[in-house]
């Protein structure tokens, strides 16, 4: 049960945190940032806002938390931060039997297009778990700019695409956009058009990533310059030829792409599995940075929401890092 006294911090704690940040993403052109993430003991909600939306959801824990509760806390966060209860949407992070969204919240398709680093993407804060930008790698995507100068892209389990934007802003010679879903390989090509960024040095490929990098390993005709692999933590998709664990299978998977680097390219690595640990004695025969802190986001400054890494080949001529 969420009290008064509850809702008067976190009342005090928003407040606080968009006085904070909304300066920053003014000045930095971002349009869609993270004010609450379960920052304060029973209030397990994370608060984004997305222009004049509030993107909300729940996750389910220990707290018992009602749809009186809920509603309470999405009424104070829209008066607290001037937000109408038209634009509110509320999702469960976790799968429910039934009543698993509360429609008060999330009624009509809500779509928009907004702007992060002067890039246009298109979200939808109604019709899926998750809006179409992942705002946890923000920094990410602009390392991925800043180093895809002439580069040849490889854009793995790409969802929306967003990599592959940025990837196209930092001038790469092409990109390479790769998902089993339709639906979201589509929304990839949308993102792209927003900016742009057409033609054919854009391609988009609906395929299981993991049957495609077996397939371009086998084919030993194209390489890329960079890779993006940020794949789910577990998959069985019917899509796919057996299953997917990111701990157990990770080495495996880093090792084929890596083998489909050119002599100087880098894979960018990164997970949201909490428990994820790299396997350092499989990854000595690659030279690897660590990145994770330089792409947490202010936003999300003290959160554990991913982990990062740079991989190239060995290099004898660079010493591996750790």
């Amino acid at each position: 049960m969420i009290n008064e006294q509850k809702l008067n911090e976190l009342g005090k704690y928003l407040k606080k945190k968009h006085n904070e940040l909304r300066p920053w993403a003014k000045k930095n052109g971002i349009e869609c940032y993270r004010i609450y993430n379960c920052n304060l003991p029973g209030l397990p909600f994370t608060l984004d806002i997305y222009k004049d939306c509030l993107h909300t959801s729940c996750f389910e824990n220990e707290d018992d938390v009602s749809q009186d509760d809920i509603d309470a806390v999405l009424s104070l966060t829209g008066r607290t931060l001037y937000i109408k209860d038209e634009n509110i949407f509320f999702k469960y992070r976790k799968k429910q039997t039934g009543g698993s969204q509360y429609n008060k919240y999330d009624t009509a398709a809500k779509e928009l297009i907004v702007k992060e680093n002067s890039l246009s993407f298109s979200v939808n804060l109604s019709d899926y778990l998750d809006t179409g930008l992942f705002l946890d790698h923000r920094n990410t995507r602009v390392l991925v700019r800043d180093n895809s100068m002439n580069a040849r892209v490889l854009n793995l389990f790409a969802y929306t695409g967003t990599f592959s934007v940025y990837a196209a802003a930092g001038f790469a010679e092409n990109t390479t956009t790769v998902d089993m879903s339709n639906t979201y390989l589509a929304w990839a090509k949308k993102n792209m058009e927003l900016n742009n960024f057409t033609g054919k040095n854009h391609t988009y490929i609906n395929a299981d990533a993991l049957k495609f990098i077996d397939d371009a390993v086998a084919a030993k005709t194209t390489k890329w310059d960079m890779i993006i692999l940020d794949p789910p933590t577990f998959s069985n998709s019917r899509k796919m030829d057996g299953k997917f664990d990111i701990q157990s299978d990770h080495v495996e998977l880093i090792k084929k792409c890596a083998g489909l680097l050119t002599k100087k390219g880098m894979i960018v690595f990164s997970t949201n599995y909490k428990k994820f640990t790299l396997d350092r004695a499989a990854m000595r025969q690659y030279r690897y940075n660590d990145i994770t802190g330089e792409t947490i986001p202010l936003d999300f400054s003290g959160s554990k929401i991913h982990k990062c890494w740079l991989i190239h080949n060995l290099n004898i001529n660079n010493p591996r890092s750790s």
